[in-house]
């Protein structure tokens, strides 16, 4: 993209948005490649451990690159905690039935236990990106506060 000159916003718009779209399937390829590879193939983890990290990075640049410019991940803050809860309740509940699925695990007790550990884990992985960036956001704040006040 560095080297379109001038173009029109639209056109520079719609091959970003292209870009993203693009970014999402390959990223939807490499979960169905590692899941299928895993569960139905029972590969060993070195056959399918390229697209696993080829994964967690991917997820892991968009999260420093978002929490570096300081977009607000988790939409308004109203509502955001009733959300974020509902959230960690159905991806801990689907994950449970995904698990369940994958691995024919029918112990209730060893459910219950993955369940709890997903939802400790899940939490806390929110609740410190949630307080990384609503620091970096009231940085951010700070900073054209002080500028408007420089202004006038």
């Amino acid at each position: 993209m560095k080297n379109v000159k001038n173009q029109d916003e639209r056109v520079l718009t719609q091959r970003r948005k292209i870009q993203s779209d693009g970014f999402q399937l390959l990223i939807y390829a490499l979960l169905i490649l590692v899941v299928v590879q895993q569960f139905f193939l029972q590969a060993p983890p070195s056959q399918y451990m390229a697209e696993f990290l080829c994964l967690v990075g991917a997820g892991f640049y968009n999260l420093i690159r978002n929490l570096n410019i300081g977009n607000n991940l988790f939409g308004d803050d109203k509502g955001s905690g009733k959300r974020l809860f509902k959230n960690i309740l159905f991806s801990g509940v689907g994950s449970v039935i995904l698990f369940a699925l994958l691995t024919g695990e029918k112990d209730i007790g060893d459910l219950l236990s993955y369940f709890l550990t997903f939802i400790v884990a899940f939490s806390g992985m929110n609740y410190l990106i949630y307080y990384i960036s609503k620091k970096k956001q009231d940085k951010i704040e700070r900073e054209l506060d002080m500028d408007e006040d420089d202004i006038e």
